[in-house]
């Protein structure tokens, strides 16, 4: 063997050694994490959790979106005082699953102070009792799904705040007791969105109707058309919908915004086109208990009949041959227009993914049919209409024959409320002339104090009308389900809101409805009353 071949088998053994030496050191040092750690091998390392997105606020400024606070315990397994903190832990899948590493970790735990550990306080984007839900609507992973949170989803995902930890590794990611843990809170976007919601009339009206199965609310203020409410039922978690989406009651259906069977309610649009028309109030019909229509007989709720009745006491009676009567002397294209200038029949657009239902107006060549038309004087056949717009006739009655154009969102809003960007200016159409609105609200006011009404306040003043409407479905002992409706406002000598709520499957308007209304007010008045006093 000559000298050049010994020193290339030399060479490579001492490279053979030199590798096995080296893969032995590899692997003290992966076995005993004590050695590696007298090394400078650490690195620097950040977490970021949100504290929260853009607000969502109701129009006093109030935020309806992270209200609620929840806590995250930043855990070292090698130093917690495990003892101590155990108790507090509220993701127990998540801790069990850490707590024997030697990594950092994140954990969810009940309150803002513990030992051997920091916690960071985050904003929860939704309460435990949310309002407003089904405007408001909910997130998913890839942001807004529904509602104003998808409406303006580029706007509200921008971070409105949020804290950044900030600490040191080891070569196996295992932090470094040397490093110490910083963390570093930052603020960021401050726009959120400003509507037109108020959270203490959310919040009485939300209270009224928390036996209410399935149907709907809404409170406007009548003098600049803001939708101060919107409770619709069943509802669902927003924080958790995925528990409701094989829900057979629609839970996610803003009901509200959704046409129903009107019923005796609509009594103020034929009165009013009466009146509109030229017709006096003084105008008389004998009911006998029911009126015929060519072939077809239209009975009336009393057994016998009302008698002779004026347009006053067949409004608070709610006598449906006086007003199939009335209807028939007012030309069908007047009563037709009278009803569209109402708003019946026209959809409202809010957001690109808020909208309201137009439901179904009849179009006056199917009211020349006598029986069509006769139906519709009393609110019933192909006629539908959603709580919004009955509200919005309300509204106008109210305030004197002027509707208000309603109003739901002002626009971005930076979080000292300063300044509103495009904010909704309040705008009205005249619908009616102020005496006929000024009538119409008279007979509210007789209506609602009529003998048995359980819609009256203890506290407030107000007026209303009923329905009790036919939905042509029975249940399985034969009985009609019926859409019960009351529509008002308060106070009733100068009519700051309107309110309608309507109940499914309810016994009636008075008895199912009148109570809701009569609580709203109340509570409404008390707050406003309680908050003179405090300012």
């Amino acid at each position: 063997m000559n000298t050049i071949s010994r020193k290339i088998i030399f060479t490579a053994a001492l490279t053979a050694g030199g590798g096995i030496i080296l893969l032995v050191r590899l692997l003290i040092i992966n076995l005993n994490s004590s050695y590696y750690k007298s090394f400078d091998m650490s690195a620097p390392r950040e977490v970021t959790v949100i504290s929260s997105y853009g607000d969502i606020y109701d129009r006093n400024g109030f935020p309806l979106v992270n209200t609620d606070e929840s806590y995250t315990a930043v855990i070292n397994p090698e130093t917690a005082d495990r003892a101590a903190i155990e108790p507090h832990i509220t993701d127990r899948a998540k801790y069990d699953s850490c707590i024997d590493g030697t990594a950092l970790f994140l954990c969810a735990v009940d309150c803002a102070e513990l030992p051997s550990v920091t916690v960071i306080p985050t904003k929860n984007r939704y309460s435990d009792d949310q309002l407003c839900e089904h405007i408001i609507g909910y997130t998913g992973i890839d942001g807004g799904v529904c509602g104003l949170e998808k409406s303006y989803n580029e706007l509200l995902r921008q971070p409105k705040s949020s804290v950044t930890l900030s600490y040191n590794v080891d070569a196996r990611g295992n932090f470094l007791e040397g490093g110490g843990l910083g963390m570093q809170w930052k603020s960021g976007y401050t726009t959120g969105i400003a509507t037109a919601i108020d959270g203490e009339i959310q919040s009485a009206c939300t209270a009224a109707m928390k036996d209410v199965e399935k149907g709907a609310c809404v409170v406007m203020d009548i003098s600049t058309g803001e939708i101060c409410a919107i409770v619709s039922k069943p509802s669902f978690d927003p924080s958790h919908p995925e528990n409701s989406l094989n829900s057979s009651d629609a839970p996610f259906i803003n009901r509200a915004f959704s046409p129903y069977s009107v019923g005796s309610v609509f009594k103020l649009v034929t009165a009013g086109a009466a009146l509109e028309y030229g017709i006096s109030e003084e105008y008389a019909c004998d009911c006998s208990g029911s009126v015929m229509i060519r072939t077809t007989e239209f009975g009336c709720h009393r057994f016998g009949g009302h008698g002779i009745v004026d347009m006053r006491t067949a409004m608070v009676e709610s006598c449906n041959p006086y007003f199939i009567c009335l209807g028939r002397d007012i030309p069908s294209v007047f009563l037709h227009d009278f009803a569209q200038r109402l708003g019946f029949g026209k959809a409202q657009l809010f957001t690109a993914d808020i909208t309201s239902a137009s439901g179904i107006l009849p179009d006056s060549k199917q009211l020349l049919i006598p029986e069509e038309k006769a139906n519709f004087s009393f609110g019933q056949g192909m006629l539908t209409a959603t709580p919004l717009q009955v509200t919005m006739m309300t509204a106008a009655i109210a305030n004197g024959g002027q509707m208000p154009s309603p109003i739901l969102v002002h626009g971005s809003t930076d979080l000292t409320r300063d300044h509103t960007e495009a904010a909704a200016v309040p705008s009205f159409t005249r619908v009616m002339k102020k005496s006929t609105a000024d009538k119409l609200r008279s007979f509210m006011i007789s209506t609602m104090y009529k003998e048995n009404s359980a819609a009256v306040p203890e506290f407030a003043t107000g007026g209303g009308k009923t329905s009790t409407a036919q939905t042509w479905t029975y249940d399985e002992n034969g009985r009609e389900k019926l859409n019960c409706w009351f529509t008002g406002f308060f106070p009733a000598d100068r009519p700051q809101y309107a309110v309608t709520v309507v109940i499914e499957e309810g016994i009636s308007g008075n008895v199912t409805c009148g109570p809701v209304f009569a609580e709203i007010a109340d509570s409404v008045k008390m707050r406003r009353y309680a908050d003179y006093f405090t300012k």
